[in-house]
């Protein structure tokens, strides 16, 4: 997928810029493969391989300069990636001062009217240094034209912004996405995106991104085999010095296919679980039930209300005694089914599931089961 995009990239011959996104939701991979994309557009010919700037402006977060620092950024790279851009970096300088370094005076500029203070205040800071940003522009896109290189601006990490920041980048892209032989490469959770724009603007978020965005990839779905085989290999690393017949296969089988699995969804996931497990198990292996504190882990990585409900109430988990009355089990049914709530739907019947292996005495809620005395023991 990564080839091909990069192919796609390197073979485009008009002049007009275009804006690209890559959509996928958050931990799947989308900087994996910007930088597989990279890899690849790295290893083409000069003639067929693009300018690259990198852009990460959650680096920025916080900042009312976006427009500014965005605009820094093709002004330290370009003219040091490619001779023909010299001129074009003093342009850029003098491009970004009319500005006035925030986005909404990019907006406001170039034609996009967006009322606020922070317009009022880029207003006044135009008048003290006039400037005909418009000429400017025309100025700008010129030098592109004539040079004729192409130029991949690639932008991570959006999703991870403030709406009024996500707002205030794309309205600098916007702004900017017609220079001649640039292309945006944009990489972020298009729901994210969409609730963020509709939240500081009001308007429907997919239209605004429609208008934006150009052409669009979704990150390819992701191969549950591969996904598995990647935690399971990681696990194996972490597992060393666990004593000799500790680690029960038909019980890790049970719990892993029954509870683990489900929560790892995105390759995020298994960066997640893999560092905590490095930290916590070696300190207790040989103490342990290794399979019991991996899924243990698990919970309070992935679905932390269930975590401090078992360490808030740790009677209403373990031991192995039953249901002695109505009244008793009604009690227990209520404060489990509070538990179940908090549990996202797709995830309830493999963490009720999971929740039995660890403990048994859940079984007596929900099926009716019971233990004696040296079921405990076993344990």
């Amino acid at each position: 997928f990564s080839k091909h995009l990069a192919n796609a990239i390197q073979q485009q011959k008009g002049a007009d810029g275009i804006v690209l996104a890559l959509y996928g939701p958050w931990g799947s991979g989308k900087s994996t493969v910007l930088g597989y994309v990279l890899h690849y557009l790295e290893q083409a010919p000069d003639t067929e391989r693009p300018v690259v700037v990198q852009f990460n402006p959650w680096w920025f977060a916080g900042q009312e300069n976006l427009a500014r620092v965005f605009l820094g950024q093709l002004q330290a790279v370009l003219p040091k990636e490619h001779e023909g851009f010299k001129e074009l970096g003093n342009k850029l300088s003098e491009f970004s001062e009319a500005l006035g370094g925030i986005a909404e005076i990019a907006g406001y500029t170039i034609g996009i009217t967006l009322p606020g203070k922070a317009v009022e205040a880029g207003l006044r800071t135009l008048g003290s240094k006039p400037k005909d940003v418009p000429g400017l522009k025309k100025t700008l896109s010129g030098l592109l034209r004539n040079e004729g290189k192409r130029v991949l601006v690639v932008i991570d990490d959006i999703d991870r912004l403030a709406p009024d920041e996500v707002r205030q980048l794309f309205t600098v892209i916007k702004a900017l996405a017609d220079f001649p032989y640039v292309t945006y490469l944009l990489a972020f959770d298009r729901e994210v995106a969409s609730k963020a724009i509709n939240k500081e603007t009001g308007l429907p978020g997919e239209s605004y991104l429609e208008k934006i965005i150009q052409v669009p990839f979704e990150l390819p779905m992701i191969d549950r085999v591969s996904l598995r085989n990647a935690f399971l290999s990681k696990l194996d690393a972490v597992m060393q010095g666990t004593p000799e017949g500790r680690f029960n296969g038909a019980h890790w089988a049970n719990v892993f296919h029954s509870g683990v699995d489900p929560l790892i969804r995105v390759p995020r996931d298994i960066v997640r679980l893999i560092n905590s497990l490095s930290v916590t198990y070696p300190a207790v292996v040989g103490e342990v039930n290794p399979v019991d504190f991996i899924a243990i882990e698990s919970l309070r990585i992935f679905l932390p209300k269930i975590y401090d409900a078992i360490r808030a109430n740790e009677e209403k988990f373990f031991g192995y005694g039953a249901l002695v009355n109505d009244i008793e089990k009604q009690e227990s049914a209520t404060f489990h089914d509070k538990w179940v709530q908090t549990v996202p739907s797709e995830l309830k019947n493999s963490t009720k599931e999971l929740m039995q292996l660890l403990f048994p005495k859940l079984r007596a809620v929900w099926s009716g089961m019971h233990y004696s005395a040296d079921s405990a023991l076993q344990w």
